[in-house]
């Protein structure tokens, strides 16, 4: 298990916690094992009722930690990111998330299946997967389209144009914008709502919502493997990395 990933549970509220603050919260490929393993355990259990991811120290992803990637590509269908997006995408109890800060890359994508998104006025968003030579992940390439339109979709994937918190609510990618004061209580307070109520009706619910898209995710996820396999040892995300490594 990797210490950068806290848990904390209480009244039937599962927490997760990346905490890497020295590396903006950059996500490893333990650190995705674990969290992936989490989301199966609390998966299983009948003690967890709701499910908050959040980061440390007033940032919420700068996304993979590109050392580590370049060290463990995702090239292989059984890679941690993989299993962990599995492991959120199939999760029963509605996930919260509480997003202080940048969320880059998979910091944005794994938001599109989380079931409620808070946010701070200092937060911002951007998927620069072209910038590093690779594609999308996550069924991004076909949520995002539903969720914000083709064209704004295009703007946001191709060329990793990077967002406001105010801009992602206008867009409908976060339910409401906070005080970094208060993003805390405001996150708690619905996850508690969510845990106090029948856990059998909000599951069903929360399966219905999701239920006619199924197919569609589950198709682009395959595909965006593919093609993250193609990409990601190409030369040109090679150079991409070592330009961002060499800047580092």
């Amino acid at each position: 298990m990797s210490r950068f990933i806290r848990t904390e549970i209480d009244s039937g509220v599962l927490e997760l916690r990346i905490d890497r603050p020295e590396s903006k919260n950059a996500i490893t490929s333990e650190m995705y094992s674990d969290l992936a393993q989490k989301l199966r355990d609390a998966d299983a259990s009948s003690e967890v009722k709701a499910i908050i991811l959040a980061g440390a120290a007033g940032i919420f992803t700068a996304g993979n930690d590109i050392q580590d990637f370049v060290a463990s590509p995702p090239d292989t269908a059984d890679a941690p990111v993989w299993n962990f997006f599995r492991s959120l995408m199939s999760a029963r109890q509605p996930i919260i998330a509480a997003v202080d800060g940048a969320a880059i890359g998979i910091g944005t994508t794994m938001l599109l299946h989380a079931d409620f998104v808070f946010a701070t006025q200092r937060s911002f968003f951007a998927m620069p997967f072209t910038s590093l030579g690779i594609t999308p992940e996550g069924a991004a390439s076909v949520l995002l389209p539903l969720f914000v339109g083709r064209v704004k979709a295009s703007d946001l994937l191709l060329c990793g144009s990077r967002i406001s918190a105010e801009e992602a609510l206008s867009l409908g990618l976060v339910n409401a914008v906070v005080d970094p004061d208060d993003l805390r209580a405001t996150v708690h307070e619905r996850a508690r709502l969510l845990a106090s109520l029948p856990s059998e009706a909000v599951q069903r619910t929360k399966r219905l919502l999701k239920e006619g898209l199924e197919s569609l995710v589950a198709r682009q996820f395959t595909s965006e493997q593919e093609s993250m396999r193609a990409t990601v040892t190409s030369t040109a995300a090679k150079q991409a990395f070592a330009r961002f490594l060499k800047k580092r």
